[in-house]
């Protein structure tokens, strides 16, 4: 008798073990938010979880990249709507400087003008740079990392506007003649800038679907990261109340078994006492 109400105690211990550890567990996960505080809670989980957090930094850092790629490409856009304001003021120039009707100190006005329209074109380009990388008084390349794996780059290529690459350093108003010719290379002037603008607009559409793309990316990720380690607040709520009702239960066990021990000892006294 004295051999099975020992057991029942062990077991009674047993099961308050159990069902302690059980609600230490519902109370960290309710009170810090994780179903996995720890690896050894669900290594695998754990696992996982580390590898998706090391994704969604990654494509945290691509936002910035992407974002930083759009903002390259779109201070060239604006620049070159200036060069474009400003090659239309030298063709205004030079229409006006083809007609016999002007004065000589209206020629040599125009050509101060256009003159100076050409250094404004320098100034822009010589100011158009990013971290101390020059976007327009040389041709480059510039690589943007866009993805999280090596190689997924975006390379924004990177032309040379100035005013002698777009051979208007030189234009006169002299005469009718050099006035007509100022026209012509103007206008193939206006057709490179053009075209070069309609690809940077291109770019600044790459950089925003490449910035969308790491934004679901993100949003998918964190989301998974969530499923496996963010608290199921209902789910453990019931786990603790479970676990404190067989904590309850085993201590009122133990209690008794340990009763029934004093009760066997206090009868085995008494009779050999008698």
């Amino acid at each position: 008798m004295n051999t099975i109400n020992n057991l029942d105690s062990l077991r009674a211990m047993s099961g308050l073990r159990e069902a302690s550890a059980k609600v230490t567990q519902a109370s960290e996960r309710l009170s810090t938010g994780l179903r996995i505080n720890r690896s050894s809670d669900d290594v695998g989980g754990m696992a996982v979880a580390n590898g998706l957090k090391t994704q969604i930094a990654s494509y945290n850092k691509v936002l910035d990249n992407v974002t930083s790629g759009s903002t390259v490409a779109q201070l060239i856009d604006t620049s070159l709507s200036q060069i474009v304001d400003i090659l239309g003021y030298m063709r205004v120039a030079a229409v006006a400087s083809e007609s016999d009707t002007l004065s000589t100190a209206e020629r040599t006005a125009y050509q101060d003008e256009m003159d100076a329209y050409v250094t404004s074109i320098d100034t822009i380009a010589s100011n158009s740079t990013w971290n101390g990388t020059s976007l327009m008084s040389s041709a480059s390349t510039m690589a943007i990392q866009t993805g999280v794996n090596s190689g997924d780059s975006t390379t924004l290529t990177l032309d040379e506007i100035t005013s002698s690459e777009l051979a208007v350093d030189s234009l006169s108003t002299a005469s009718t003649t050099t006035a007509a010719s100022a026209v012509d290379y103007i206008d193939t002037a206006l057709d490179t800038v053009y075209t070069y603008q309609a690809y940077i607009g291109s770019m600044v559409n790459v950089m925003d679907s490449q910035y969308n793309v790491a934004t679901n990316a993100i949003t998918n990720y964190s989301a998974a990261y969530g499923s496996i380690m963010n608290t199921d607040y209902a789910a453990e709520s019931a786990s603790l109340a479970s676990a404190q009702i067989q904590r309850d239960g085993a201590t009122a066990m133990l209690v008794q078994g340990n009763g029934l021990n004093r009760s066997l000892v206090d009868y085995l006294l008494s009779s050999t006492q008698s």
